[in-house]
């Protein structure tokens, strides 16, 4: 019989083909896809070897796919692929291109065949030339977006598209499979004219080459950072330090500095403590100018780099005296450090400024400036560290004078000023003064002429913007607050939404806009771009929808997630969400996230799983299907559905073979928990039929009891008429979109504040929950789960939620609950609306729990004061309340902290934290008032 090849190709019935690892004859098929050596039947065994072997050295160049292209092996012998390959000639053409050259173009048959294969019925002889010299310059990116658009352009278009060149280093189209690629130009471009899809591919080739190269700018700001000296600049930088204190004390004392006059030594502010943080001060304004002016070096070169920060370079130069930097230059004599670094970073500073006054240039003094300034960071480190240990551990409160400034610090502000993201009208934080002050914005808020001090501690928020920016930041994350602010100067990258298409490669991007469109999103019929095209996609409620599937999978397989694929370091993750494909798809560029996977996962027809290794990184997506006893894999493939790694398809097989299905249970045994009293009955009644219509008949009063909360929380998606299916969307909103839409709705209605958080108090389906005879709740108590915001727990409970009026009451009570967890977030990050709004029109049934939430946080995002006194259970203010009163305010807002975010270790720390401090606040709740005005208006209607 023929052998069936890949393509719907079928071989002469005088040829035979041989697979190329074995070099065994197939008569008719053999293994989907693999790679096989054509020939005639005859065929001499030792020419056929050789023809074996010359494909397989051009598949290790190449790949697998590259034997689909039929390449010439001489004497007859012609590569090919078994039917099942994925994919189409076109992709085995390109690799074969990509490893034979123009040199070598001559073994995949005729020029006009190639081209033909490459670019269709638009394979003119423009186009061929502009491929041809595309390829001959290696510009690969270009020729396969070419290929793969050939389809929806002409070739004009395509000369236009086989002439773009992307900047070195930028590769537009990596890990790219064209026949997939050009399914997804056809269908996110397919319903534009021939013109816009060109200018939306031109758009995004633009936009991809534009964040590469900013990756590409970002890894080399950080590779230009040394830090392998941090632990020794560290310890000379103590060294330097202890000798300083030493020398201090020496001149507090009147005679020689003996071990009892040491012993007997009491530091004061004047005598110890101001002269370090003087020290400390330099140091800090030192580093923060020199990673500025690393950061400038990085973007504009050295001379336009040190010019953006000349001025402070100066001033900071001048802070120093010259025995003081000869002092941090040469070190202690009799340690071993004195041939290191300088101990403070002031030295490099004056260096550099020195060269820049003798008005050096050239290459000699690029070099010696990029020397200086690949420790910055290592020095910004140190002194942020120094920051923390000196003001807030080792100085004593008591010690602190009520108020304190620094000589290096003004000279310093009035050359540099203060930096748009840090004004000192939004600085909150207290100043370090012996008793407690009024912050920065306070004092500016009372008397627009209020100066800083040093002792507002904004320099340290400078500092660790500085470390932000040159470790590629846009600006430092605040993360808590003792004494002293702490940063995370490198925090984690802000994520996009899960399905945005993401500009990383051409290949991704199209591949996410395809995912939504197949999601059911509406293309817009003009875009002038490609942002605006993908805007327009994003915005459709098909998005938010494609979030809200939860699937049913055993609990037997669920129970086996993140388990180690066997002989491998590859882990097993497996859906349980359409949220969890969403995530897969945008790294994978695959439509695993699409509506048929979804609607099979949620009927539990397939199990969906990601294979992910030791960093975390998706190696492959799969599907299993159920077969009796168990399970079978139904398809694997890896990024952009490229084919996985042989072992690692083994290696999963094997796991799937371990797996076994559990047995469905009846679906009435899913509720009846408690066995009902016997009593004589035609038949098995189904648990739904008698619950169903008298829960729906009293959901539909309870939401007719809500209607004035109904139309307050869809107010939030800009809802006037109070339409309950504006429900739906907002439950389906992802926890970031709802945060943002009470930010807005609170920014432009801070009165609404109080309306709003009745109306989450309001819970519909609760209610129709407490209206049904007890004795019903206690046959069945799984109907307790309905309002929770969580999975439910049978398929007879989901049966239940599908009836209109109950998924009505439903919606209502997650959407409350999910809500008041915004306003949680919202709180703890500080948001100027929120803040803004609950500052001007308090409520205590909303005070009380966000309170108890901020005192039990571990750490705090923004500046936090006392309210009442430690060991105090009376908290000030009119009215006065006791913290254990078990029918106060504070004792019944547990379970509306709980809502807002608070855990329950959270909770367990409660009174360890008010035996600490007391009551926390953030201080930008409280006016110039204090908490007893904050409190009295709370109270007040």
């Amino acid at each position: 019989m023929a052998v069936l090849l890949a393509f719907g190709v079928v071989a002469d019935r005088n040829r035979r083909a041989w697979l190329v690892e074995t070099g065994e004859e197939i008569d008719h098929d053999g293994p989907e896809g693999a790679a096989v050596v054509l020939g005639d039947r005859d065929s001499d065994p030792a020419r056929v070897a050789i023809a074996c072997a010359d494909l397989a050295g051009l598949i290790e160049h190449g790949g697998t796919v590259i034997a689909g292209a039929g390449i010439d092996l001489g004497e007859g012998f012609v590569s090919a692929r078994l039917a099942g390959a994925s994919g189409d000639r076109r992709d085995a053409v390109l690799a074969a291109l990509r490893v034979l050259k123009l040199g070598g173009a001559w073994r995949l048959g005729e020029r006009t065949a190639t081209l033909v294969a490459l670019f269709g019925v638009t394979a003119t002889k423009p186009v061929g030339a502009a491929a041809e010299q595309a390829i001959g310059e290696g510009r690969w990116a270009a020729v396969l977006l070419a290929s793969a658009a050939a389809e929806l352009l002409g070739p004009e278009q395509l000369v236009r598209v086989l002439e773009l060149r992307s900047p070195e280093g930028v590769d537009p189209m990596p890990e790219v499979v064209p026949s997939v690629l050009a399914a997804n130009l056809r269908q996110v471009l397919e319903r534009y004219s021939r013109p816009r899809r060109l200018e939306l591919v031109l758009d995004l080739w633009r936009r991809v080459c534009a964040w590469q190269v900013g990756e590409l700018a970002r890894d080399r700001l950080i590779a230009s950072h040394d830090l392998t000296v941090l632990d020794a600049l560290r310890a000379r930088y103590r060294e330097y330090d202890e000798a300083e204190i030493v020398k201090l004390v020496q001149n507090s004392n009147a005679g020689p500095l003996t071990m009892v006059a040491a012993i007997r030594f009491r530091p004061t502010w004047r005598t110890l403590w101001k002269p370090s943080v003087e020290r400390l001060i330099q140091d800090a304004v030192s580093a923060t100018v020199l990673l500025r002016a690393a950061v400038a070096v990085h973007e504009l070169g050295v001379v336009a780099g040190l010019a953006r920060v000349r001025e402070e370079i100066a001033t900071v130069s001048a802070l120093y005296t010259k025995n003081e930097l000869e002092r941090a230059q040469r070190g202690d004599a009799q340690s071993d450090s004195s041939g290191l670094l300088p101990a403070r970073p002031g030295v490099h500073v004056r260096e550099i400024d020195a060269r820049l006054r003798q008005q050096a240039q050239g290459a000699a003094f690029e070099r010696f400036v990029r020397t200086r300034l690949r420790t910055a960071l290592a020095y910004a480190l140190i002194v942020a560290d120094r920051c923390r240990t000196l003001l807030g551990q080792e100085i004593p409160r008591e010690v602190l004078p009520e108020a304190w400034d620094s000589e290096a610090l003004r000279e310093w502000r009035a050359v540099a000023g203060h930096t748009a993201r840090i004004a000192p009208t939004d600085w909150h934080y207290e100043p370090l003064v012996r008793r407690g002050r009024p912050s920065l914005a306070d004092r500016l808020a009372a008397d627009a002429a209020a100066v800083e001090r040093a002792s507002d501690l904004v320099w340290i928020a400078e500092l660790a913007d500085a470390m932000a920016r040159a470790r590629g930041h846009a600006a430092a994350v605040a993360e808590g607050y003792y004494r002293v602010p702490e940063f995370d100067t490198d925090p984690a990258r802000p994520q996009p939404h899960p399905l945005t298409p993401r500009a990383e490669s051409i290949p991704l991007a199209v591949a996410g806009a395809a995912q939504l469109l197949a999601l059911g999103a509406i293309a817009p019929q003009r875009c002038r771009d490609w942002d605006e095209l993908c805007g327009a996609l994003m915005g459709s409620g098909a998005v938010a929808a494609a979030l809200s599937s939860e699937f049913e999978v055993d609990e037997s397989v669920l129970a086996r997630d993140g388990e180690v694929l066997p002989g491998t370091t590859l882990r097993v993750q497996i859906a349980r969400n359409a949220a969890h494909l969403a995530e897969w798809s945008d790294y994978m560029g695959n439509c695993i996230a699409g509506p048929w996977y979804q609607d099979q996962a949620v009927r539990g027809l397939s199990i969906l799983v990601a294979v992910r290794d030791e960093s975390g990184v998706i190696a492959a997506n799969a599907e299993l299907r159920r077969v009796a006893g168990g399970y079978a894999m139904s398809e694997i493939a890896g990024r952009f559905n490229n084919q996985p790694d042989a072992a690692l398809r083994q290696a999963f097989r094997v796991w799937v073979e371990t797996l076994r299905g559990a047995e469905p249970e009846a679906e009435p045994a899913e509720l009846d928990t408690v066995a009902p009293p016997a009593r004589a009955r035609r038949g098995t009644h189904n648990p739904v039929r008698d619950l169903e219509p008298v829960l729906r008949e009293a959901a539909r009063k309870a939401m007719v009891d809500s209607e004035p909360a109904l139309r307050t929380l869809v107010a939030l998606a800009g809802d006037t008429d109070g339409d309950p299916k504006t429900l739906t969307a907002l439950r389906r909103s992802t926890a970031d979109r709802l945060t943002r839409l009470c930010a807005d709705h609170l920014d432009a209605h801070p009165a609404a504040l109080p309306r709003l958080w009745t109306a989450t108090g309001t819970r519909p389906l609760a209610a129709a929950l407490d209206a049904l005879a007890p004795t019903l709740l206690d046959r069945y108590p799984r109907l307790r789960t309905l309002p929770t915001d969580a999975p439910l727990p049978s398929k007879v409970l989901r049966a239940l939620v599908k009836d209109p009026d109950i998924a009505t009451a439903r919606s209502m009570d997650l959407v409350a609950q999910r809500v008041r967890a915004a306003f949680g977030r919202l709180a703890r990050r500080g948001d100027r609306s929120f803040t803004h709004a609950l500052a001007q029109h308090p409520t205590a049934d909303l005070l009380c729990p966000l309170i108890l939430m901020t005192t039990c946080a571990p750490t705090h995002a923004v500046p936090v004061v006392s309210i009442s006194d430690p060991h105090a259970i009376t908290v000030p203010g009119f009215p006065v309340t006791d913290l254990s009163d078990h029918h106060g305010p504070w004792q019944s807002a547990w379970p509306a902290a709980h809502e807002l975010g608070l855990l329950d270790t959270d909770r367990e720390v409660f009174w360890t934290r008010i035996a600490t401090h007391g009551l926390l606040v953030p201080a930008a709740w409280l006016g110039s008032g204090g908490w007893p005005t904050l409190w009295s208006r709370a109270h007040t209607k």
